[in-house]
C-alpha cells in the first residue's frame, strides 16, 4: 500500500527521469523496460487505467529520499507501492510510482526480526520456520503477495491474530523517509506520537516506510490441525455460520478460521477453513457440532505447525477487477441477520460470466489477543470486534485495449443490496487495510475515536499533504 500526491498534474519528461536516474542506486523502468507492466499494474483492474510514467525501484531509503525531493521539485505526481495489493488506487499514480520491491532484506536475530520494507508474506513464510526449526512468528496475513509494510500500516489482521495480536501489535520500530526527504526513526520512545499512527493508521499518510523492526511472538504449539469443511444449500449456510461463530465464542484463542458464503448455481455454498491449536482428537470434538450438519463434507488433518502455516498460505492468483467491502461487528450475527444476508448471496447476478463471483465472508481473525489492547493505544481502533464481516464481487477483465473493468451496475445494486442488508447487525466500522472507494464515512469508519489523533500527526509529520490519496488522512 501506499501514499499518492494525486493533485492533476503533467508527467515528467524523459529529460527530468533521466536526472533521477543518474542519482539513484536502483532503476527507473519505463513503459518499454521489460518488466513494467508487471510493476505498474495495479492488482484490482477497476483501476487499471491509471498507469505511472514509469516505476521507480529504490534499492534503499536513501533513493527513496532521492525520489521524493525529485518529484517535488519537478511537480510529479507520485505513489508508494510495496506489495502493490491496494483494494482501492492508493498505490497508483500518471506520474511515478516510488516502488520499494527491490528492498526485499530480512534478518532473525533472537527474537527481533528486521525487514525492509519489500518483504511480502511469501518472504515470510520462506524465512519464519528456519528449516521447520523455528519456534518464532510474526502474525501476518495468508495472501502471499501482500506487502509487509502495507499489512503492518493498516494494523494487520490474519490467521495467527487471535492468539498473536495484529502484526502492528509486534512492531518494535520503524524507519521512514518524511516529504522533506529526512530519514527518521519512530519507536515506543523516539517520535512516540508517529510510531502510533504507523501502528493502524493505514499506509501511506505520513511518508514512505522503508525498514521495519518487529518483536516476534512464540508460537505455543509443536502440531497444530487444519480443516477445510464444505456444503451446499442456504439453511445449511446458515447452520455452518451459527456453529462457526460459537466455536470462535467458546475457543477464540484456540481455533482461527475464515468463513465463504458464495453464490452457487442459485443457491449458497458454505466453505470454512480453518485452524485449531490442539491435536486432531481434540479438534474433531470442537468440530462436531459443524461436521454433524447433513451433507457437509470436512477434511481434518493433524500435522507440525510450519506445514499448518503453510496450508493457510492462499496461492498467488492474477490481477482481476473486484469489490471488495468489509464491517467489524461487536456481536456474532444473528440466524435471522444471516438467513437475510444469505438470501441475497443466493440471489447474485452471475448471468453468463464464469468470472463472476459474488460472496459474504466471516473473518475469525479478530477477537482474543488483538482485544487485549485497548482502542486508543495504536491507531487501530477495531479492539472490541468478534467477526469481520466482507462482502466480496468479481467480474471478467475489460476487453483487451480497454482501459478499465468498471463495477457492472448489477453487482453494484447486488451488494449495496448485501451491505445494507449486513449494515444494522455491525458497528458501520470498516478495515483501513480493505479500503473501499465506494464508502461514504471512511474517515469515521477507518478509525472511528481516534481519527482526530491521526489528523494531528498528519499535520505534524507532512503538514502540506505531500503524501495524499482519495482516502488519506487530511492535516489540520
Amino acid at each position: 500500500m501506499g501514499g499518492s500526491h494525486a493533485t492533476a498534474q503533467p508527467p515528467p519528461t524523459q529529460a527530468a527521469l533521466a536526472d533521477l536516474t543518474r542519482t539513484l542506486r536502483g532503476s527507473v523502468i519505463g513503459p518499454d523496460g521489460g518488466r513494467f507492466t508487471e510493476l505498474a499494474t495495479p492488482r484490482n483492474l477497476r483501476f487499471a487505467a491509471t498507469m505511472p510514467r514509469a516505476v521507480v525501484l529504490c534499492a534503499d531509503a536513501d533513493d527513496v529520499a532521492k525520489t521524493v525531493l525529485w518529484a517535488r521539485n519537478t511537480g510529479t505526481s507520485f505513489a508508494i507501492r510495496g506489495g502493490g495489493h491496494n483494494y482501492a488506487e492508493a498505490s497508483s499514480s500518471r506520474g511515478v510510482i516510488i516502488s520499494t520491491r527491490q528492498m526485499t532484506a530480512a534478518t532473525i536475530d533472537g527474537a527481533t526480526l528486521r525487514a525492509h520494507a519489500g518483504v511480502r508474506n511469501a518472504d515470510l513464510a520462506a524465512l519464519l520456520p528456519q528449516g521447520g526449526g523455528g519456534r518464532l512468528l510474526l502474525p501476518g496475513g495468508n495472501c502471499p503477495g501482500v506487502g509487509v509494510v502495507g499489512l503492518t500500516l493498516g494494523g494487520g489482521i490474519g490467521p495467527n491474530a487471535p492468539w498473536a495480536g495484529l502484526t502492528a501489535d509486534r512492531l518494535r520500530k520503524v524507519t521512514m523517509v518524511t516529504a522533506h526527504g529526512d530519514v527518521v526513526t519512530a519507536s515506543p520512545t523516539e517520535n512516540p506520537d508517529l510510531f502510533w499512527g504507523l501502528r493502524g493508521g493505514a499506509g501511506g499518510n505520513f511518508g514512505v516506510v522503508t525498514d521495519l523492526e518487529y518483536e516476534l511472538v512464540e508460537v505455543p504449539v509443536r502440531r497444530a490441525t487444519t480443516a477445510e469443511l464444505s456444503v451446499t444449500g442456504a439453511d445449511a449456510a446458515t447452520r455452518v455460520a451459527l456453529a462457526f461463530q460459537q466455536l470462535r465464542a467458546d475457543a477464540e484463542r484456540i481455533v482461527t478460521g475464515n468463513l465463504y458464503l458464495g453464490h452457487a448455481a442459485g443457491d449458497v455454498e458454505a466453505a470454512l477453513t480453518t485452524q485449531l491449536l490442539v491435536d486432531e482428537a481434540d479438534a474433531r470434538d470442537l468440530l462436531a457440532p459443524l461436521t454433524a450438519i447433513p451433507g457437509l463434507t470436512a477434511e481434518i488433518t493433524e500435522q507440525p505447525w510450519w506445514g499448518a502455516y503453510a496450508w493457510y498460505v492462499t496461492p498467488p492468483s492474477p490481477a482481476y477487477p473486484f469489490w471488495d467491502r468489509s464491517l467489524y461487528a461487536d456481536q456474532f450475527l444473528s440466524g435471522d441477520a444471516l438467513a437475510a444476508a444469505l438470501e441475497v448471496v443466493r440471489r447474485f447476478p452471475a448471468g453468463n460470466d464464469p468470472e463472476r463471483y459474488g460472496a459474504l465472508g466471516l473473518y475469525g481473525w479478530v477477537g482474543g489477543a488483538v482485544n487485549d489492547v485497548a482502542p486508543d493505544a495504536t491507531a487501530y481502533v477495531h479492539r472490541t470486534a468478534r467477526i469481520l464481516v466482507e462482502m466480496s464481487s468479481g467480474w471478467s477483465p475489460a476487453p483487451s485495449g480497454a482501459p478499465v473493468a468498471p463495477i457492472p451496475p448489477d453487482i453494484r445494486d447486488w451488494e449495496d443490496e448485501l451491505w445494507e442488508t449486513v449494515l444494522p447487525h455491525t458497528t458501520g466500522r470498516s478495515y483501513q487495510n480493505f479500503p473501499d472507494p465506494e464508502l461514504a464515512d471512511w474517515p469515521r469508519a477507518y478509525y472511528g475515536a481516534n481519527l482526530d489523533r491521526l489528523t494531528r500527526v498528519k499535520a505534524t509529520w507532512d503538514p502540506e499533504d505531500v503524501f495524499r490519496y482519495p482516502q488519506g488522512i487530511p492535516p489540520r
